[in-house]
């Protein structure tokens, strides 16, 4: 690290605490006997801009997630779902996510839908990933930081926005092609579109986390 980037991370404060909500669910959890924690596996952790926080999860992505043998859970930032309000703009939100992800057990994957693939991937440059999982991003950093251990990366984005800037932008930035999913950015967790592409998320993540 250069005496310059060292010297911006020692002057920023560090954001107002706050209590966060993050939702869980485990393989135990479905009462399903057939379903075993696969302690080979990576945990996954959640985050995205839907103002819902973790709650935008628990419809099917945590059963899912959980239904592979691995831990499952999301978190909402500061001014989602059940945390309250606090100051911070990105920054803060990213250390959000990594305050949440070191609280689960072993490392994690982080995935991130619209503004939370932003701060899923600030994060990611702060906390050593599993995996880094980026969904329609949005608001997305112009140089994001390089993941720390260099986890494989997922870009997973609607057909509609394939082309667009912010889409070419990232897949520069990580040097991976994306992956397309029918429909729109907003179809991630209802409609045809979305166990499809929860489907091609885990099918990704089998054989690598």
């Amino acid at each position: 690290m250069s005496l310059t980037a060292w010297a911006r991370r020692a002057r920023t404060p560090e954001p107002a605490p706050v209590a966060r909500e993050i939702a869980y669910l485990e393989p135990a959890d479905l009462f399903d006997s057939d379903i075993k924690d696969d302690p080979e596996a990576s945990p996954v952790l959640c985050c995205t801009g839907d103002p819902a926080g973790a709650a935008a999860f628990n419809a099917s992505w945590l059963k899912r997630i959980a239904s592979t043998g691995r831990y499952a859970g999301a978190v909402s930032v500061r001014g989602q779902g059940g945390t309250p309000a606090a100051e911070g703009g990105l920054d803060a939100r990213a250390h959000d996510v990594v305050q949440a992800a070191v609280t689960v057990p072993r490392q994690a994957v982080l995935i991130g839908h619209r503004e939370g693939a932003a701060w899923a991937a600030l994060a990611a440059g702060r906390y050593p990933a599993a995996g880094l999982v980026l969904v329609s991003p949005r608001q997305f950093p112009k140089q994001p930081p390089k993941p720390v251990g260099g986890p494989p990366v997922l870009l997973v984005v609607s057909e509609s926005e394939s082309q667009s800037k912010e889409v070419q932008s990232v897949t520069a930035a990580y040097g991976v092609a994306p992956l397309t999913f029918a429909g729109g950015p907003d179809d991630v967790f209802k409609g045809a579109a979305a166990d499809g592409l929860l489907d091609a998320i885990l099918s990704w993540l089998a054989p690598k986390n």
